[in-house]
């Protein structure tokens, strides 16, 4: 399919060099590190990539596609490794009902499912630096009141095959047993997919229908095979006496787990949902869910999703706006808990409030505590946050304290500034420290960047941008058994464009 795809693609692009509007545009970037983890700094990895994008029409209602890159990059021993790939393309049709995408390494693969996520499109991306994964997409609307899409994607990566062994109970392993302890296993998974909708009584009813499919292997029972339903009503409209509550929006989903694998029960899942009620001030969202062990599955969802296999639970949030004051105060618990307790199906819940205040000139201001209680004990956190900008800087501040009161207590002090210097020069830096009982930590991270060149632009750093990614929130960083601290390197980054 991936080579079809190509083809196609350049047909496209080449008759709207001859026909069509055609634009040729990218970008080439020079990249250099002065590495000192060692302690002896070193220039480390210059490397040249360079990208080129044609986007063609070459008929009416026709797209045509291609992402080009090239690589010359210096591995540390001391070769130089050149690669020259094409990235990403697609081929797009759109009428006046329908749109059709033929398309290799993008993510097309969404299907707006309200409550379940049986099938989540960052399993099916292939992702790796980017999505990989080729297929088909089609959308329509307006047919006979009728919204739907559908996909079909085929993945081919290598990779090295590993046991899986945390997988669900009676679930397939992640890769097929004769793959295991394999040099240059060659994935071949199948994934189609696809929902429909309906809109009834004037869009205060919604039916809706979803299904996914993943083929693994070449056995008769090797597949991942989910469906599910769903309904959402505007009780608000349809009730007279809700009127006053808002909307009033109950969206109900319930699924089965018809795969190859499962031998004896069909495992089900199922979630309503409460939202858009409001009465002055306060609104309210509510839901309650449950599901089967196996319900989700691996080939298909998430692993935060198909970790609440064999659960059930409820979740309430309440806000309130306080009137004629830029106050909201939210308040939530959730609570769930497994259909049988084992050593690793335990109880948790977790209670939680947070005060959000919008002050005068552009300042805002949030404190947030919670407290997480599972099989391992109860986990308190206390959360504050202040901002403020203006036309040239912004500046954050917050402040951390994560299992307070227990052997794993760590306090963390996070600060992050973005600077205009001048009308070409922008500076920003972030800061993130973290106290423990025997140790204290840092990591910096800095960036200044010239922006005074109209089709380039030039920026140097400092440090681990991925470290303090989310601040004080980075719980990679933010983690009694972490042990990171401030990466000693240098990048610099020149970027041109055409």
């Amino acid at each position: 399919m991936k080579r079809i795809a190509v083809v196609l693609l350049v047909l496209a692009a080449l008759q709207g060099v001859c026909r069509g509007a055609t634009t040729l545009e990218g970008y080439s970037e020079f990249f250099g590190e002065l590495n000192g983890e060692s302690r002896q700094w070193r220039f480390n990895n210059p490397q040249f990539l360079g990208e080129f994008r044609v986007k063609s029409t070459p008929w009416p209602n026709t797209e045509g596609f291609l992402k080009m890159q090239g690589l010359s990059n210096k591995w540390d021993n001391e070769r130089w490794e050149n690669f020259f790939f094409m990235k990403e393309g697609h081929l797009k049709y759109r009428g006046q009902r329908i749109e059709t995408y033929i398309f290799s390494g993008q993510d097309r693969f969404w299907l707006n499912e309200p409550l379940l996520n049986i099938v989540s499109n960052d399993i099916i991306k292939d992702d790796d630096y980017g999505p990989k994964a080729q297929g088909v997409r089609v959308d329509f609307w307006d047919t006979y009141g009728v919204t739907g899409t559908a996909f079909y994607s085929d993945k081919a990566t290598p990779y090295r095959a590993v046991t899986d062994t945390t997988l669900p109970s009676g679930a397939p392993y992640a890769l097929p047993p004769n793959a295991i302890d394999s040099e240059n296993y060659m994935s071949t998974d199948d994934y189609r997919g696809g929902r429909v909708k309906r809109s009834l009584l004037a869009d205060r009813m919604l039916l809706g229908s979803t299904y996914a499919r993943k083929d693994y292997g070449s056995g008769e029972r090797e597949y991942d095979e989910v469906f599910a339903f769903d309904c959402e009503l505007a009780l608000g409209d349809l009730i007279g006496p809700l009127r006053p509550l808002g909307r009033v929006t109950l969206v109900a989903e319930g699924g089965q787990n018809i795969s190859g694998w499962v031998e004896d029960k069909e495992p089900y899942g199922w979630k309503v949902e409460v939202r858009d009620v409001k009465y002055g001030p306060l609104s309210f969202i509510g839901s309650l869910s449950d599901y089967d062990e196996n319900f989700y599955t691996l080939g298909l969802a998430r692993g935060d999703i198909w970790d609440d296999n064999d659960y059930h639970g409820h979740y309430l949030q309440m806000d309130f706006r306080v009137p004629r004051k830029e106050i909201n105060v939210k308040g939530w618990r959730y609570r769930y808990k497994p259909h049988h307790f084992t050593t690793n199906k335990q109880p948790f819940e977790e209670i939680g409030g947070e005060v959000y205040v919008r002050f005068q000139k552009g300042f805002t201001g949030k404190v947030e505590y919670k407290k997480h209680t599972n099989k391992d004990g109860t986990w308190p956190g206390l959360f504050m946050e202040i901002a403020g900008e203006n036309k040239l800087v912004r500046i954050r501040a917050q402040y951390r304290i994560r299992d307070i009161d227990t052997d794993y207590e760590v306090t963390a002090y996070g600060f992050d500034a973005n600077a205009n210097l001048t009308d070409h020069w922008k500076f920003y830096a972030r800061l993130l420290t973290v106290d423990e009982k025997t140790e204290a930590r840092e990591t910096v991270f800095a960036q200044i960047q010239y922006t005074g060149w109209s089709s380039a632009e030039f920026f140097v750093e400092f440090g681990d941008a991925g470290a303090s990614w989310d601040l004080a929130r980075s719980d990679s960083f933010v983690d009694h058994n972490s042990s990171a601290v401030t990466a000693r390197v240098f990048k610099a980054f020149l970027r041109l464009y055409y």
